[in-house]
């Protein structure tokens, strides 16, 4: 078994991830340290949920620890991390603060939502690394708030969908702005013909990374997928909750009208939901993402927003009200459970649970018409190492869907219809 100290981290890094309790790198990790740290350019391809982020930020930490600019009045800005979300902004923040512990690295992350002054101010004493949204970094570009002249390695996290967002002018100026002689690093969980075109375009004789093909984290989730009409996607998804016995889901609907809507009828019928979406205040999207994990509420209605660079403990359920028009968004979105390392004490916790004399007393109050029809967690969950269950209510113009998510997650995910349920 590969240990941390054998991919070439220093001591000081590897006494931070030991108190975090990593004992040996995922996959992705032990292929992409060594790359990152040999200062190549580095194309990297792994499933969501198998540590990414650390696969990048450790190496990187470690080569600009090297140099200490802490008592310069300016620090120069050395290293830039894009990223398309400012929940990904933010939690790469907090990822960098943990794993660069006693470093003297200072990091400041930007992004939409806040006031650009504030974010303004911050840059008086220069940073090492920025964390940013391409709009954000940009807009403070433009008005001359810091120079990116002095970047040794630029990241894109989740570059798929950077690369896809109808950005390109942005990125155009981000790199630009950069010298030439520099490394560009690539992490995406999902491949794309886009992203091929990009690396070819701007990345010097890299390294490609890429982890088994089968999504070993989508291996350990349980995807079912049931028949539902428009009209009745609301009594259908009250109905699997009530099933599943289900104390906690992360409900992702395609639209924010839809999160407003689904969240106001699910209140109204007394359930403790919250809903999310990039046109709620940031300061509101941050409280409802700590309530969630912190389990204040029991769902948490959300737009595709929260599919990516949200890592939420011990969350086993994932239910798409509406399925997402891309096979890799629902990837991200189904990545959400089955973390890695967060959900293993979990499963057996769900599997218990649904065995219990509580649901057979609540199943009690209510029939199956149909058994064989059944396809609920409280059965599936059984499954030898499952983390996590995706559930899906899939309305007829949907159903096209179906099959290329099937192709994506590398399994085949059958259409049923929605268990009856009727009272005794």
């Amino acid at each position: 078994m590969t240990i941390f100290a054998e991919l070439g981290l220093n001591k000081a890094i590897q006494a931070n991830i030991k108190k975090l309790g990593y004992k040996s790198p995922t996959d992705i990790q032990e292929q992409s340290i060594g790359a990152v740290l040999s200062r190549s350019d580095t194309y990297a391809i792994a499933p969501t949920g198998t540590g990414k982020t650390a696969a990048y930020l450790l190496p990187i930490l470690q080569e600009l620890s090297r140099e200490d600019h802490s008592a310069d009045e300016v620090r120069p800005i050395r290293g830039l991390i894009l990223v398309p979300t400012r929940e990904l902004a933010q939690q790469v923040e907090e990822s960098i603060s943990v794993y660069g512990k006693d470093l003297k690295l200072r990091t400041i992350a930007l992004f939409g939502g806040v006031r650009i002054e504030s974010q303004t101010k911050r840059f008086k004493r220069g940073a090492d690394i920025i964390v940013s949204t391409p709009k954000r970094l940009t807009d403070l570009m433009k008005a001359k708030v810091f120079s990116l002249e002095n970047i040794k390695h630029f990241v894109m996290d989740e570059a798929d969908r950077l690369v896809s967002m109808g950005i390109q002018p942005l990125l155009n100026k981000i790199l630009e702005a950069m010298p030439k002689k520099k490394q560009m690093v690539l992490f995406s969980a999902t491949d794309s013909k886009a992203l091929t075109v990009f690396s070819k375009e701007h990345l010097r004789n890299p390294k490609f990374v890429k982890t088994e093909q089968n999504q070993p984290a989508l291996e350990k989730i349980v995807h079912t997928m049931y028949r539902s009409s428009v009209k009745d996607k609301t009594k259908n998804l009250c109905e699997l909750i009530l099933l599943l016995n289900c104390e906690r889901a992360l409900i992702f609907v395609r639209t924010k009208i839809g999160v407003n809507l689904l969240t106001e009828r699910l209140q109204e019928k007394g359930y403790s939901c919250q809903g999310i979406h990039n046109e709620i205040p940031q300061k509101k999207r941050l409280e409802r993402l700590a309530g969630f994990k912190n389990k204040e509420f029991k769902f948490l209605i959300a737009t595709d927003i929260a599919s990516r660079g949200i890592d939420i403990d011990d969350l086993y359920y994932v239910i798409n009200y509406d399925l997402p028009v891309n096979s890799n968004d629902y990837i991200h979105r189904v990545g959400r459970t089955a973390r890695t390392g967060s959900t293993s004490k979990l499963a057996s916790k769900e599997v218990a649970r649904q065995s219990s004399g509580k649901t057979k007393s609540r199943a009690s109050q209510r029939n199956i018409q149909n058994q064989k029809q059944d396809a609920s967690s409280a059965t599936k969950a059984k499954i030898v190492n499952v983390l996590g269950h995706a559930f899906s209510l899939v309305s007829p113009e949907q159903e096209r869907l179906v099959e290329k998510i099937s192709k994506a997650v590398g399994k085949e995910i059958t259409l049923a219809r929605m268990p009856v349920l009727r009272k005794n």
